[in-house]
């Protein structure tokens, strides 16, 4: 039973991440073909809402249900020894820190300068 659930929240991990992102990749390719500032400020805060609402709980979703499974039914650290587990593990360590440095600081840069245009009234030219 309790394999069954953590399977359950696992998949719906997943959906959340992929669903995420792909509205991310979504709202940030619109946000490249935009001219009008306001619109791209919208889509610049679709691509938050996406990331924070959507990835970063999916992200938590999996960590959480994935220890537990690990944990109770591969042995904790015996994981190491299966190689496609071990794997996934790596995988998933070098893209949760990956996603929130390199992608959050420019998401978080993006949005910043967005909203010091939208108070200027017009695009402006990023002196950092």
């Amino acid at each position: 039973m309790t394999y069954a659930v953590l399977k359950l929240v696992h998949i719906i991990g997943a959906i959340l991440i992929g669903a995420g992102l792909i509205g991310v990749w979504i709202s940030d390719m619109r946000s490249r073909q935009l001219r009008e500032l306001s619109a791209f400020s919208e889509a610049v805060r679709n691509i938050a809402v996406f990331y924070d609402g959507v990835v970063v709980p999916g992200a938590l979703i999996l960590l959480a249900s994935d220890t537990w499974m690990i944990v109770e039914f591969f042995g904790g650290w015996s994981f190491v020894s299966v190689p496609w587990l071990a794997g996934m593990v790596y995988l998933f360590a070098f893209e949760f820190i990956e996603g929130n440095t390199v992608t959050r600081l420019y998401f978080m840069r993006l949005r910043r300068l967005t909203r010091e245009a939208l108070s200027v009234g017009s695009f402006t030219r990023s002196n950092a």
